[in-house]
């Protein structure tokens, strides 16, 4: 294809890529993901990138790296270890001077070759993980020069790989860097592991998506004609209908220079390939059984005794003149992955075994080396090759890897495949060094991070378990039981627990460990569904797991169950004991990932407390110097947020809870959260359109969510009431002002509806306060009002003492005194002591300026003019710089319709700083699209923006907006 061809037939794709190459060229790293079906031109398009930049840009250091289809598991970090070796075949010892002594020891278990030892003393304990060393490096390389790294074929990519472009894409922080990954959607179905990476990163605002699609019929007639010029309309028209729009089968058809055309995709692909000679044939399907891309020196081994050097080298070069092979610095492949497999799946079946053990041979000889990395490309290849010993003996190094260097579900698919093989071999317990039972609950926890997957592993090992094998049972159990409570099955999981530990001794030493880890499920599944009745019983449970695991001296498991004791005491109510229990056992500020929950457990209790600035300065004392990989720190982010939030630092609380929303890998409970915090500070700041726009998109998964956790349900139950509440305040009619009350009382019943306990119902009690107050102003029948009345009273009765609880207790009389319509000097003395209490600091500073405005109209109506008109106008000034800017607009519509005050139609006041500035744009007279373009944000954003804008300053349009802006200078 000539160098034109892109511009004409993907003109816009390659404008968005060499848009990312200028962007990571002058210091803004990017990330593009190249997606389309196979043959669609994702690799031209990219070698088109490469070539064309390479020329308007030498000093710019490119590097590939290639996912390889080695079945379900892959051998861990295999594109990577190829973008490294090309990185360094470009900088040469440069590349490992920039690293550090820690990202040194990482790299040297991934890629021993290229690793240069680390200082001197360093031991493995101090390496960095792998993401966090491969990000170092690449932040200090780039910094100096444009790194532009290419990964193809994502689709193949194994787990580990997987998990850290997913980490690098939202902490990549390297200044000069661009990175262009692609693949197959047509290889993406339900269940790929790819999807769910996929449905992180379409969220993560660094990240542009190309989607190639096929050609229309010009485009490809044009491509066509480009190819072969000689070519007339007929035969043009013939290959445009049997290419079917996708540029690969055009350029095949194109070469084949034949009147009778193929009737099958496979003859297609191989038309070429069936035209060469002998030997080239040879090397060819040598090649296509070693992968797409195969290294030189592994081929020249692979190849002795097989086909001469001479004869090999000879077939290279012919099938690279056909054009189906190309050939790079480090060795050769083949020009597309569907002529691979195509050409490996035509190798006989006799003959292809045979190439296969070949491989494993020279790879094997590698892996005793020391090559663990090369352990599971050894096992496909001997699995292959038909001898399942020497492939679950590589499967056994390749787990062995994976748990050193990779997530745990690798090693669980590993270990997936070695059950799957277990029966193929006579001694295969003595080679694990444990029974299939015990290996399948091992197998079934380290992947928990799919739980219907290990809940799958763990009832299959169930099923080939005797009776008498007590322990095994018990561990497996154990699993499905965790496995079952992630999945929100809290009665299963309970039934499974409590029978795993009727199979355990108490006075056999040997199953201490497990049956700390059982007591600790049994704690921590209860607790999902806890009921107060039930909670002696666990505290029991957890005192005795404490008292184990101080006996077995495992520091590890002994915070896991201190935590699940301090959620326990957290759900009943008992804060300060929660917090108590915590602090005794997290001493200093946390180092790793076990101290991290603790900490995050601490965070909680205090945010719960209303200790919002203690959180505040507790979490930037003890993150500080932490890297931005390390599991857990995201939670502590979207943690941090609501405290902050909860302390009026709006815009603070924004940036923390979006970037921990950018690094959330997997955990959809804490997405909700996240996103949650997000909408409420909508509400709040008088964005209410775009809260509602915020929860439409995630309805869906919402309402996934919530059948699985309680506090998320009340959660978004509080979300909708505030929202809808908040529309009620401003309704002028009295009928619309009902209907949205009682539709705001339907999210006060959700609350209800989660059965949370105490200690995490009460956050929600004064939002269904507030919603209970509107209902029975609303007329609504106290039969229907009575749940909402029943749990307000209860979660206040049965909550500990703490320091928000007076504040709590008095916006809830409050309220209560609004709804019943008691006196005016009542009503007023209500809301006076609910601000003043609210003012010390304990509750979310929204709720002190809702008192205030509260306070403000009871003021009104008991003739108290001049008090409340002060406060009005200091809830107007002082309100916004906390980001309730709704209570502000409130107090000003209050103020001029009880004639304190002139109405406000045309000022700006009332409009956030992000509105100032949408509203200074469209004064220039700019489109949203254009508006979205300037300020980085959608189109559809940009639209709700100058809605609220028209809502707020009295416009009828934008030019009578514009109008306004100008007038008020």
């Amino acid at each position: 294809m000539s160098p034109s061809t892109v511009l004409i037939v993907r003109d816009e794709a390659a404008s968005t890529l060499r848009q990312a190459f200028d962007a990571g060229r002058e210091g803004t790293p990017q990330i593009v993901i190249v997606r389309g079906e196979a043959g669609i031109g994702k690799t031209r398009l990219l070698q088109e990138f490469h070539r064309e930049l390479t020329i308007l840009d030498a000093e710019a250091v490119f590097a590939t790296g290639q996912c390889v289809d080695m079945g379900e598991i892959g051998s861990p970090y295999t594109p990577i270890r190829r973008l490294l070796r090309d990185l360094h075949s470009r900088l040469g010892d440069e590349l490992l001077s920039a690293a550090t002594p820690s990202a040194r020891l990482a790299l040297r278990g991934l890629l021993p070759e290229i690793a240069a030892p680390a200082a001197s003393g360093a031991t493995a304990s101090d390496a960095d993980t792998v993401s966090d060393a491969l990000g170092a490096l690449l932040d200090t390389v780039s910094h100096d020069r444009h790194l532009v790294l290419l990964i193809e074929d994502l689709h193949w990519s194994d787990t580990a790989t997987l998990a850290l472009l997913k980490t690098l894409s939202f902490t990549l922080r390297g200044e000069h860097l661009t990175l262009v990954m692609t693949y197959r959607t047509d290889d993406v179905g339900r269940g790929h592991p790819l999807r769910g990476v996929l449905a992180d990163l379409e969220r993560n605002r660094a990240v542009t998506f190309i989607d190639l699609e096929r050609l229309a019929q010009d485009d490809a007639a044009a491509l066509t004609r480009m190819l072969a010029p000689e070519l007339d309309a007929t035969a043009v028209q013939r290959i445009v209908e049997r290419s079917d729009g996708l540029p690969f089968f055009i350029e095949e058809l194109v070469a084949l220079h034949e009147d009778r055309l193929p009737e099958t995709l496979r003859d297609l692909l191989l038309a070429r390939v069936e035209s060469l000679s002998t030997g080239a044939r040879d090397a060819v399907d040598l090649l296509a059984v070693g992968g797409v891309h195969i290294d030189s020196d592994l081929l020249d081994e692979a190849a002795q005794g097989w086909i001469e050097r001479d004869r090999l080298h000879g077939g290279l070069r012919e099938a690279l003149a056909a054009n189906i092979l190309v050939t790079d610095s480090t060795g050769y492949g083949f020009r597309h992955a569907l002529l691979q497999e195509a050409v490996h799946d035509d190798v006989l079946p006799s003959i292809r075994s045979g190439l296969h053990a070949r491989f494993a041979g020279v790879l094997d000889v590698r892996l005793v080396e020391g090559h663990r990395e090369l352990a599971a490309e050894v096992a496909e290849h001997w699995a292959q090759a038909r001898d399942s010993v020497r492939a679950f003996d590589a499967l056994i190094v390749a787990r062995g890897f994976a748990t050193d260097t990779a997530p745990e579900m690798v090693a669980s698919q590993i270990g997936e495949r070695m059950l799957e093989m277990w029966a193929q071999i006579p001694d295969a317990a003595d080679r694990v060094g444990m029974s299939r039972s015990r290996f399948c609950a091992r197998t079934a926890e380290d992947g928990l991070d799919d739980p219907r997957r290990a809940l799958r592993i763990a009832r299959s090992g169930l099923l080939e378990t005797p009776p008498e094998h007590r322990t095994d049972r018990a561990a497996l159990l154990n699993i499905a039981s965790y496995a079952l409570s992630i999945l929100g099955d809290a009665a299963a999981s309970r039934d499974s627990i409590i029978e795993a530990l009727e199979l355990l001794d108490r006075d056999d030493p040997s199953q201490h460990e497990l049956l700390a880890e059982c007591l600790l499920s049994r704690v921590r599944g209860a607790a999902l569904s806890l009921r107060r009745d039930d909670f002696p019983e666990l505290q029991r449970l957890t005192d005795e797991a404490i008292s184990l695991t101080l006996r077995m001296d495992d520091p590890i498991l002994q915070s896991r169950v201190v935590d699940a004791a301090a959620v326990l005491l957290c759900l009943a109510g008992s804060l300060h004991g929660a917090l108590d229990r915590l602090r005794a056992h997290l001493v200093h500020a946390p180092t790793n990932r076990t101290e991290l929950v603790l900490f995050i457990s601490e965070q909680d209790v205090l945010v719960r407390l209303g200790r919002y600035a203690e959180a505040d300065e507790t979490t930037v004392q003890n993150v500080r110097g932490l890297p931005r990989d390390i599991d857990g720190l995201h939670f502590v982010e979207l943690n941090h947020a609501e405290a902050l939030f909860c302390l009026g630092r709006a815009e603070d609380g924004r940036r923390t809870a979006e970037r921990g929303l950018d690094g959330i890998v997997g955990l959809q409970i804490m997405v909700s959260y996240g996103w949650r915090l997000l909408g409420l500070a909508d509400i709040w700041s008088d964005r209410a359109e775009l809260a509602r726009q915020r929860f439409e998109q995630l309805r869906t998964e919402i309402d996934a969510l919530t059948a699985e956790d309680g506090e998320e349900l009340a959660g978004w139950g509080t979300c909708t009431l505030e929202r809808l509440l908040n529309l009620a305040e401003i309704a002028r009619d009295a009928g619309e002002r009902t209907r949205t009350a009682e539709k705001a009382f339907e999210g006060a019943l959700d609350i209800v509806r989660a059965k949370l306990e105490p200690g995490i119902s009460r956050p929600h009690v004064v939002g269904a306060a507030r919603a209970l107050a509107d209902a029975m102003h609303a007329g609504m029948d106290a039969e229907a009002l009575e749940p909402v009345r029943a749990m307000i009273a209860d979660v206040l009765d049965r909550h500990g003492a703490d320091e928000a609880s007076p504040a709590i207790a008095a916006l809830v009389a409050a309220e209560t005194a609004r709804g019943t319509a008691g006196t005016p000097s009542e009503t007023v003395d209500a809301w006076r002591a609910a601000s003043d209490l609210a003012a010390d600091g304990f509750v979310p500073v929204r709720q002190l300026w809702y008192a205030r405005y509260r306070l403000a109209e009871a003021l009104l109506d008991a003739g108290e003019r001049d008090e409340a008109s002060a406060l009005l106008e200091m809830i107007g000034d002082g309100a916004p710089a906390h980001g309730i800017d709704v209570v502000a607009r409130w107090a000003r519509e209050l103020a001029a319709r009880a004639g304190l005050a002139d109405a406000d139609t045309g000022g700006l006041p009332q409009l956030t700083a992000r509105e100032r500035q949408v509203l200074e744009l469209v004064a220039e007279g700019l489109t949203n699209p254009e508006i979205g373009q300037r300020l980085f944000i959608s189109p559809k954003t940009a639209s709700v923006h100058v809605s609220a804008i028209l809502t707020k300053v009295g416009a009828a349009n934008r030019t009578e907006a514009a109008a306004i802006f100008h007038r008020q200078g």
